[in-house]
């Protein structure tokens, strides 16, 4: 196979643009190839590792263990939520206040608030009226 098709095949797969047939030249290229340049031993190597990677096997672990080590991980951690809850006081009733209590409290206190700005209030209009009658004595003595 001619070396500038193989080096075009290589500019191309280093962009991403090359087909899996075109790949698969290059995989059969440097993998039977005795005679290669210099300059390409990194992409033989590069593509012999890729032939043995596929080659690799590993050992199964059994699923009936796995399955078994995921319940137990499973119920602890539901049981130490539940535990971090109840030492929370999530689950205290004693705590829990209802919409309804809470409006209620709210509105008492606004009661109590209004209450002081309307005594507030009245003390200003008794001392606007003292003046109210001082103004008029005023008026009548001007006259």
């Amino acid at each position: 196979m001619g070396s500038n098709k193989i080096e075009t095949l290589l500019e191309r797969y280093f962009e991403g643009e090359t087909s899996l047939e075109e790949e698969a030249v290059l995989r059969k290229y440097f993998n039977e190839e005795q005679n290669i340049p210099e300059a390409w031993i990194p992409y033989q190597q590069f593509f012999g590792y890729c032939e043995v990677a596929k080659k690799e096997t590993y050992p199964s672990v059994s699923n009936r263990t796995k399955t078994s080590n995921r319940s137990w991980i499973f119920a602890a951690a539901s049981i130490a939520v539940l535990l971090a809850l109840q030492v929370g006081g999530v689950f205290d009733s004693k705590n829990v206040i209802t919409e309804q209590q809470q409006a209620e409290l709210a509105f008492q206190q606004f009661q109590i608030q209004m209450k002081t700005v309307s005594n507030h209030l009245n003390r200003g209009v008794q001392k606007v009226a003292y003046l109210d009658y001082w103004n008029d004595t005023t008026q009548k003595l001007i006259k």
